[in-house]
């Protein structure tokens, strides 16, 4: 398998929940603050699906409005210089492909490939990891047998899934677990 690895783009390579927060906020006054947001359906008591998807088509529309975090760009082109082969993947719509890559060309943001999809999964046979935030992609990706890696948020800290606080730490742990593969080692050190 080469060294190919999926990576998100909302709350992996720019910090969309305040943008979010303040777009639900002024549906309902009700939705929590980001840091209240215990689980990845925390929206619904509070949106309609229809009133969501509208809200993250404009936020992902207006994109080159956002900077990407601060280690973004070092993290993808730490993950370049390393050889490995990037795959942007996002749960986008396919409406928004325009405004994601010059979003992603603007800030300087290495990739490979770019792909716009409700479904990561169909991507996972020709990768060896997937970095997200997402703890439902990061638990199909555990039972896919991909390495899998997110940054610490609220939503998805009660999982069992490998998070850290930084994107550096990410790039060391994913070519830490591609060094074990290589050496024929278990790819993951045990949770």
């Amino acid at each position: 398998m080469d060294k190919k690895i999926i990576v998100d783009i909302d709350n992996t390579l720019w910090d969309l929940a305040p943008v979010l927060f303040e777009h639900l906020r002024r549906l309902n006054p009700q939705v929590p603050d980001p840091d209240q947001w215990r689980d990845w359906d925390f929206w619904e008591p509070y949106v309609s699906l229809r009133e969501l998807y509208g809200i993250l088509r404009e936020i992902h529309f207006r994109q080159d409005q956002y900077p990407p975090y601060r280690e973004a760009r070092p993290f993808l082109n730490g993950l370049k210089e390393k050889a490995y082969h990037i795959t942007i993947a996002s749960h986008r719509e396919t409406g928004t492909l325009e405004p994601t890559v010059l979003w992603l060309k603007q800030n300087g943001l290495a990739f490979d490939e770019i792909h716009l999809l409700h479904d990561k999964t169909v991507l996972f046979d020709h990768h060896f990891a997937i970095v997200d935030d997402s703890p439902v992609t990061l638990e199909k990706a555990a039972r896919a047998g991909l390495i899998r890696a997110g940054l610490r948020s609220p939503w998805n800290r009660h999982t069992r899934h490998p998070l850290f606080a930084s994107l550096m730490e990410i790039l060391a742990y994913v070519e830490e677990a591609w060094k074990r593969k290589e050496r024929g080692r278990p790819v993951e050190p045990p949770l």
